[in-house]
């Protein structure tokens, strides 16, 4: 009996004793500073012991598991290695991991790319293989280990359990734990990691508004239609159906509200004249540093991300599963022919996926996309949109269109070492910044420069078309640069700039201070005169009502996730069929020069794959119209065929079949 006390001390002390040591581990490695940790705990120690809680309902799992001292170890490495990650994530976009990040790890790999080099990933593998061997030697060790200690020990934790449910909900309710869901870092910052991390991963269940019923679904539609009723008698709407174009600039902001540099020019001399021009000014955006497709998501759908789960990618979770209303999906029913653009990989985000399930009838991607440029740290630049844009507006068909492009010139990382070898067209003037943030700074203006000229590019072809256009573009969160994410600069870090162009009369129109990325689409149709879709008639006509975010909130549950009573027969969402690429890939000829093979044709990139007779061959791209055949020893006639594959071996495209005799 004696023996059974002592195991069952040693383990609830090895309890508390490691839940309070893993908080202080985690909560520096997460603030970055000791000092932080100190003033959170002494400011905040309420939330400082919620958080204890937290790791001990965490923790006293093990007291149902045998080899105790394994899975101590298991918990520690898994708890310091979130917020390890989360801390990197922070530095690089100013926000912390979110559960959700973890559905995106074929994204995060792709990114990680551009911020680790080959010495970081040998390390990670050493540190992998450390772990395993540890993990191994714990595990035998520990095989002599009491299953269950005592019942004491499970009353005290069952007794943790229930307090922490019955009391947090109170202390969330008091406003002493804040969750601050339009700023995800001060939240984490206000309630500690622990707690932050495992209040996200449980409201994953989603769940009903207060009074959430048909009833007050079909009194908020009432509503709506009875105030637009008597605010149409006094609208004129337009008889044009103009091609509508929003381009998404990846981290796109004005460098010249940074405060302590100066440039020797404008970064963004085509924005700039075009802001000034039309309607224009800031919209708040639900991310700062990275999350694009959450941005993206708000201003597609006209959805609110503050009645979504924090750190949701939509393309991942709901939107994988069924189709969903958007600007795309209401035009697409009133004849608009409505394409997606991206100068990266179309599975990147899920966004093939995504956008089929929003509405749009083609999706062009880098993997279609031909003579690619790319920044020095490896994204593709923007310039090469302007052709994809304007060829969707050229209207052969007769048909409007609404083309949604999103750039990817703009993607950190922004290099804090001296990177003047990369020919800059601007430099600084004057500053009073750290050399490392001036070079960061720099190399982030030169991206805006040539996005910017991008933009100017865009704008030239468009008028050379002398069509009614609407042109929206907008920035889809602030850079995550130094200045900006460790708050060295008094910077709005939620407010992204946009513009509204149209070549076809409509004045500028002011824009009210707290205008969010979720109303840009509504703004963008009431600019061409066209329809709106349910969502944009509650951010039109309630937008000033006193009620307006409890109702939309209604309403955007009632769309995305409950029986859709707002919505009538023929606006329920549709499902489409989307269409990757242009079928631009053309095989035209075989040329034998000097007994060697080269294929000609057109639309040919680096992700083309030659079959001869259905059997994958190895070639050698040389440029958008010719492949060469590595080998030349193939004899009598072949059938030859090119396929367009991504990098998960589905094929995207394939061409003409085409015999030739060798």
């Amino acid at each position: 009996m004696k023996k059974n006390n002592k195991f069952e001390n040693y383990e609830l002390i090895s309890i508390l004793g490691l839940s309070i040591i893993i908080f202080i581990v985690i909560e520096i490695i997460s603030r970055k500073s000791i000092l932080d940790f100190f003033t959170f705990v002494i400011e905040s120690p309420l939330n400082a012991v919620v958080n204890i809680f937290v790791l001990l309902s965490i923790f006293g799992m093990t007291v149902f598991i045998k080899r105790k001292r394994f899975s101590y170890f298991i918990i520690s490495f898994i708890l310091i290695s979130l917020s390890v990650v989360s801390s990197f994530l922070m530095s690089i976009r100013g926000m912390p991991l979110s559960p959700y990040d973890f559905m995106s790890y074929k994204e995060a790999a792709n990114v990680a790319n551009a911020f680790f080099d080959i010495k970081a990933e040998i390390m990670a593998i050493v540190l992998i293989v450390l772990f395993l061997i540890i993990c191994v030697w714990i595990f035998k060790k520990d095989k002599k280990s009491i299953w269950i200690t005592g019942v004491r020990n499970i009353f005290i934790y069952v007794s943790i359990v229930l307090l922490s449910i019955i009391v947090i909900p109170q202390l969330k309710t008091n406003k002493i734990i804040n969750v601050i869901a339009w700023d995800v870092g001060l939240s984490f910052k206000n309630n500690g990691f622990a707690y932050s991390f495992a209040d996200e991963t449980l409201s994953i269940i989603r769940t009903k508004p207060d009074g959430y019923s048909e009833e007050a679904i079909k009194s908020i539609r009432y509503e709506v239609e009875k105030i637009a009723k008597e605010r149409q008698k006094n609208e004129s709407y337009s008889k044009l159906t103009p091609d509508i174009i929003m381009v998404q600039l990846e981290s796109f902001m004005d460098p010249t509200r940074i405060e302590g540099i100066t440039f020797d020019k404008d970064p963004m001399p085509n924005m700039r004249k075009l802001m000034k021009k039309y309607t224009s000014g800031f919209m708040n955006v639900p991310v700062i540093g990275g999350g694009t497709a959450r941005t993206e998501y708000e201003v597609l759908s006209g959805s609110n991300f503050d009645f979504l789960q924090q750190g949701e990618i939509p393309y991942h979770t709901f939107l994988s599963e069924k189709p969903s209303l958007s600007i795309a999906s209401n035009l697409n029913s009133i004849g608009y022919k409505t394409v997606a653009i991206h100068n990266f990989e179309k599975n990147f985000y899920n966004r093939d996926g995504g956008l089929e399930h929003l509405g749009f009838g083609k999706f062009i991607p880098l993997e279609v996309m031909t003579n690619v440029e790319y920044t020095s740290v490896g994204w593709p630049k923007d310039n090469g949109l302007t052709r994809y844009i304007t060829q969707e507006i050229e209207n052969k068909d007769g048909k409007p269109s609404f083309v949604f492009t999103v750039s990817t010139e703009g993607h950190g990382r922004y290099p804090t070492k001296d990177m003047q070898s990369s020919n800059y067209d601007i430099s600084i003037a004057k500053s009073t910044l750290s050399k490392s943030d001036q070079n960061q700074i720099l190399f982030y203006a030169n991206l805006v420069y040539n996005m910017d000229k991008f933009v100017g590019d865009l704008v030239k072809e468009i008028n050379k078309l002398k069509k009614p256009t609407v042109l929206v573009l907008y920035g889809d969160h602030l850079p995550a640069l130094n200045v900006i994410t460790e708050k060295k600069s008094n910077i709005d870090k939620f407010a992204s700039i946009f513009t509204i162009v149209n070549n076809f009369g409509v004045p500028k129109k002011s824009v009210p201070s707290d205008f969010q990325a979720y109303q840009l689409s509504t703004m963008t149709l009431d600019t061409a005169g066209q329809n709106l879709d349910p969502m944009n008639l509650i951010h039109k006509y309630l937008k000033n009502d006193k009620e307006y975010m409890k109702k939309l909130e209604m309403v955007q549950y009632d769309i995305l996730f409950g029986k859709q009573y707002f919505l009538k027969s023929d606006e329920l969402p549709k499902k489409t069929v989307m269409k990757i690429g242009n079928d631009e890939m053309k095989l035209e000829n075989i040329e034998n020069v000097g007994g060697e093979f080269y294929l000609k044709g057109s639309g040919f990139n680096r992700q083309v794959t030659v079959f001869l007779d259905g059997k994958r061959v190895d070639s050698d791209y040389e440029n958008e119209t010719t492949i060469k055949l590595y080998d030349n020893f193939y004899t009598g006639e072949k059938e030859i065929m090119l396929r367009l594959i991504d990098k998960e071996g589905s094929v995207i495209q394939e061409s003409n079949k085409f015999k030739y005799n060798f």
